[in-house]
């Protein structure tokens, strides 16, 4: 039983409310007082207060069962139609920003007045009910369908080459360049949409000239991870915009990646 707040005793804001009485409890302790059992005896045994158990014994002369009823929630801050209508927005245009799409949940009162924005947590709970989630961009090189077409068909060459007990080197290029710290872009999707093409950012493949570094990783016939050197690109002066070139990028091979191949 909880103890009895004194006189002048300090008030505890921070009390949690105790767990509800199970279906066997509330079973036990109706069958209990219909035998005889008093209120005392039962909140000793039982540990609840004597509030408790007399609604539990009132309550059960006007149900036909012991579980606990629903309980009444805070009416939603969106109706039915006002979902409706942001889902229609977000599936017709899925990169919408949140500010956009709170304008849209902004409707009109019958006296002529206007409803306050909804906010990003209330839109993100209405999505989320109906399985929309705000999930990054996918990212993917911006392809021709040429160039789709011949990297799928180098894909399907070599998918059941024989890679057992053979030494393979991976090697790629960095730049640093000004501007490359664009907004990342978001959209409303469901999770089996995420390479439709509207659901997606395109990278463009163009770069301006900027500084480039080489470098390739291994792991030797032990093992043991190995990396080349960090070879610093040159420009070529023979290309047009002075920049990087086929010739460029050979005399890098041949710096960084010739001196660990084999025959």
């Amino acid at each position: 039983m909880p103890p009895h707040r004194q006189f002048g005793q300090e008030l505890n804001q921070n009390a949690r409310r105790g767990p509800n009485l199970t279906s066997a409890q509330r079973l036990t302790i109706i069958a209990k007082a219909e035998a005889g059992a008093t209120v005392r005896e039962l909140v000793e045994e039982f540990g609840r207060s004597a509030n408790c158990i007399r609604t539990t014994i009132r309550l059960a002369k006007t149900r036909d069962t012991t579980q606990e009823a629903p309980r009444s929630r805070r009416p939603s801050i969106l109706s039915r139609h006002q979902k409706n209508i942001i889902y229609r927005k977000v599936r017709a245009a899925p990169k919408i920003e949140y500010s956009q799409l709170a304008e849209v949940g902004v409707f009109a009162n019958p006296d002529g007045s206007f409803t306050k924005p909804p906010s990003r947590s209330t839109l993100y709970r209405a999505l989320k009910g109906r399985g929309l989630i705000n999930f990054r961009c996918k990212k993917r090189p911006k392809l021709t369908r040429g160039h789709a077409l011949r990297r799928l068909k180098f894909c399907r060459q070599y998918r059941n080459f024989p890679w057992g007990r053979r030494t393979l080197k991976f090697s790629d290029e960095c730049s640093v360049e000004k501007g490359s710290g664009h907004n990342q872009e978001w959209c409303f999707r469901f999770p089996w949409e995420r390479w439709k093409p509207e659901m997606i950012s395109a990278l463009p493949t163009s770069r301006k000239p900027a500084q480039m570094v080489w470098g390739a990783i291994w792991l030797d016939e032990r093992g043991r991870p190995r990396r080349s050197k960090l070879v610093i690109m040159e420009r070529d002066p023979d290309a047009p915009r002075r920049g990087y070139s086929s010739q460029s990028y050979i005399e890098t091979l041949q710096e960084g990646l010739l001196p660990h191949g084999r025959r």
